[in-house]
Parts: structure tokens; sequence; C-alpha cells
């Protein structure tokens, strides 16, 4: 299977100023980029080059010895759906069913933000 960078559905300076042109070109380009050449070189002459994508990452996610395979193709995969999940002047309301949800976990949506932002941070 031949992995690639997905098409930005936006131009690279589209999401500033939350994302500037500079940041999204370093963390598209070159980050993202990453992952994906370091899994081709990983899965290059074996078995899991025919794999898809979700596939190699529920074979490898199995065994231990496989997570450098894992990081890099869940980080694809990841990284694929970042890029979907933004958009210029996106943001805005919480779709309700989202929010009700929010709160009866969370409290409210600003304790959900400040856990949020806890959990990225440690």
């Amino acid at each position: 299977m031949n992995f690639e960078l997905p098409k930005l559905d936006y131009a690279n300076n589209a999401l500033a100023p939350i994302m500037s042109e500079e940041t999204l070109d370093l963390h598209y380009g070159k980050h993202h980029q990453t992952y994906i050449t370091n899994l081709i070189n990983f899965i290059k002459d074996t078995d899991m080059a025919k794999m898809s994508l979700d596939e190699i990452i529920t074979h490898s996610s199995k065994d231990q010895s496989m997570m450098g395979i894992f990081n890099n193709a869940s980080q694809h995969w990841n990284h694929n759906l970042f890029w979907k999940c933004m958009k210029p002047n996106g943001g805005g309301q919480i779709p309700p069913k989202l929010e009700k949800r929010i709160i009866s976990d969370f409290g409210s949506v600003d304790q959900f933000k400040k856990d949020f932002k806890q959990a990225g941070i440690s």
C-alpha cells in the first residue's frame, strides 16, 4: 500500500491566526511526513506493506516489538483526521447532543476544556 500526505481542503494560510502558515507547513509538511516516511521504511519488504493503514494499526498494536510501526501508523491516521477536523473560520457552537454529554461527564464545558488541556500537557 502506498501512504502519502493527504491533500488539504484549504490553503496553508487559511487557518491563521489560529495556526500560522509556518506552523501548518512544519506540522503538515515535515512532522506528518516523517511519520509516513518512517512507516514506509518500517514495513518495506514485509507482509504489512500490502495492508491498509487500519490493518497495520490493528496488527502492530498486538506486538510490543512492533511499537515503532504502531506509533508511526497510528500517528499518520491521527494526523489524517486532524487535518479534516480543521477548517477556515471553524469552531462555533458545540452540537447540543455532544454538549449534553460533556456536561454529564465533566460537570461543565469549562471543566472539560481544563481537563482536556491538562491531558494534553501531561
